[in-house]
């Protein structure tokens, strides 16, 4: 029998992926696949030309991440396979796809991945007025895109077409505490992208109107900065902005993320924005487990999801799932404040000038 160590060398993640059903979407990008089940899991797949450094993490913001050994252990009960112990059925498992023939055979050789250039994205005037992406296409006002606008850049891509480059909104992203730009969230008219070579591990967009971590009495944590600006504009009469601080941790949320904003402001009160939805939720108890300080894991089968934290088991129904409720199972007191957008998936939705215009309509009829 291999070891763990030549297992890793042996059978790629993909494989172990496909053996149990999931599908990989190239539209998602190549440098790191996309897989994708049919009960909606989905992992994102590393270095998938190497097998030995392949890992993988999981979109909805769990702990399920690691080598191929983390996949199939994390997945075990899918397997059909009888055992005697996890460690036991992990090594059945990595013994028979090892002597299978790999169903995935990438056609392609994904470039190596590029370090962010600021350099390449030029700084373009900026002012509210040009912002009208913002203000017409998503419903924010002026007085909210002025408020914000020393976090938000404008910059075209030089290393485009000239002639077929439009400057695009940009949303920094930083470390805390530093002013060093590792990247870019760009939006636009029907344009959604990250600058080149972004770090998304550990940079985030920051909105910091304390400017002292002393004076940060309020952290708002959300997964666009277009939704966190849209609840400013819904709450700006009920928040002390002279005391806050907004961050964005993008279209997920990385470990290494949640570690630098908590060390950067331990003693701030913690709110989140994330979505009303399952994805949000998910994305609110990651982030008070990560508070209290707990290690904690689960895996969805069905329609629930079943929680391991500091070796305490239990079963949450899809259909009840919210921080309150992982709170009394699991006994975790994070103090975590969660903001939702009732009615709607995001808080962007509920200021939306499409939302206004079905409204206009319903009150014509």
């Amino acid at each position: 029998m291999m070891t763990f160590r030549e297992y890793r060398e042996k059978v790629p993640i993909m494989q172990a992926a496909e053996a149990l059903g999931y599908s990989v979407d190239l539209s998602k990008g190549r440098r790191s696949l996309e897989y994708k089940h049919s009960d909606g899991d989905t992992v994102i797949i590393h270095n998938p030309r190497d097998p030995g450094r392949q890992l993988y993490f999981n979109r909805d913001g769990s702990t399920d991440r690691g080598s191929v050994i983390d996949f199939v252990a994390n997945r075990l009960h899918r397997f059909n396979e009888s055992y005697s112990s996890p460690t036991e059925g992990v090594n059945q498992v990595l013994s028979r796809l090892s002597c299978e023939p790999q169903a995935y055979k990438p056609a392609f050789a994904p470039p190596p991945p590029k370090a962010f250039d600021a350099d390449r994205y030029a700084p373009q005037p900026l002012s509210a007025g040009k912002l009208h992406y913002l203000t017409r296409e998503r419903g924010l006002d002026r007085e909210t895109v002025a408020r914000f606008l020393p976090f938000i850049r404008l910059v075209k891509d030089t290393a485009k077409d000239p002639e077929k480059t439009y400057a695009n909104i940009a949303f920094p992203l930083t470390w805390p505490g530093a002013d060093a730009v590792i990247g870019y969230d760009l939006r636009n008219y029907g344009f959604r992208s990250v600058a080149a070579g972004s770090d998304r591990q550990n940079g985030m967009w920051i909105a910091d109107f304390a400017g002292d971590p002393a004076r940060t009495r309020n952290v708002f944590f959300g997964e666009n900065p277009i939704d966190m600006m849209s609840f400013y504009q819904l709450r700006r009469r009920e928040l002390d902005m002279e005391t806050a601080v907004f961050i964005s941790f993008g279209g997920g949320i990385a470990r290494s993320q949640v570690r630098l904003a908590l060390e950067h402001w331990p003693q701030a009160s913690k709110n989140t924005l994330f979505d009303n939805d399952y994805q949000g939720r998910v994305y609110d108890i990651v982030l008070a487990t990560a508070i209290a300080g707990k290690e904690s894991s689960f895996r969805k089968e069905s329609n629930s999801l079943h929680f391991m934290v500091n070796e305490k088991r239990f079963e949450v129904p899809e259909s009840k799932l919210s921080l309150s409720t992982f709170e009394r199972e699991s006994g975790i007191r994070s103090g975590l404040h969660v903001h939702k957008a009732r009615g709607a998936k995001d808080f962007n939705e509920l200021i939306h000038p499409s939302n206004a215009q079905k409204k206009s309509v319903a009150l014509k009829l």
